[in-house]
Parts: structure tokens; C-alpha cells; sequence
């Protein structure tokens, strides 16, 4: 398990962005959370889906086609509190 004070700080680091979106695989609307984390010097990865309702139970995984109904999207978007 790692430490939870670096996990702490690393998760303070990640933007985040909640959204209703069309889910084009299953044609229906869900409220996901996505993430992005720190590469480098104003670097970031690509956003990733961290949580959807559309999930089974312990599944972190989709295609990811609704990510791109986030593009412009930018009054959702939050850093946890340090």
C-alpha cells in the first residue's frame, strides 16, 4: 500500500473535472469524473476517466469516447484542497 501522505500529496496535485456526458457505447447520459496528472514544467497527461456510474462495481476501465464532450468544458473543473 503506498503512503498515504505521498498519495495525499500526489492527488492534490491532479485537476479534476465532473460531467454529465453521452456515454456513446452504452447511449445513455452519466456523471463522470475525470483526472489529470502532472508530467513536468506546465505538462499534463491526457484526461482519463477516474470514476463513471456506468462501470460494474470495481471496474476502471472504458474506451473513453465520451472524453472528448469535455473539450472547452472548464467551470467543473477543481483541485482537491491543500
Amino acid at each position: 500500500m503506498p503512503d498515504p501522505e505521498i498519495f495525499g500529496r500526489y492527488l492534490r496535485t491532479c485537476q479534476y473535472r465532473c460531467h454529465e456526458v453521452q456515454c456513446p457505447c452504452q447511449q445513455t447520459t452519466a456523471n463522470i469524473t475525470a483526472a489529470k496528472w502532472p508530467i513536468g514544467e506546465n505538462q499534463w497527461t491526457q484526461w482519463k476517466i477516474v470514476d463513471c456510474p456506468l462501470l460494474p462495481a470495481g471496474e476502471v476501465w472504458c474506451d473513453m469516447t465520451c472524453l472528448p464532450q469535455l473539450e472547452g468544458v472548464g467551470t467543473e473543473m477543481a483541485r482537491l484542497p491543500t
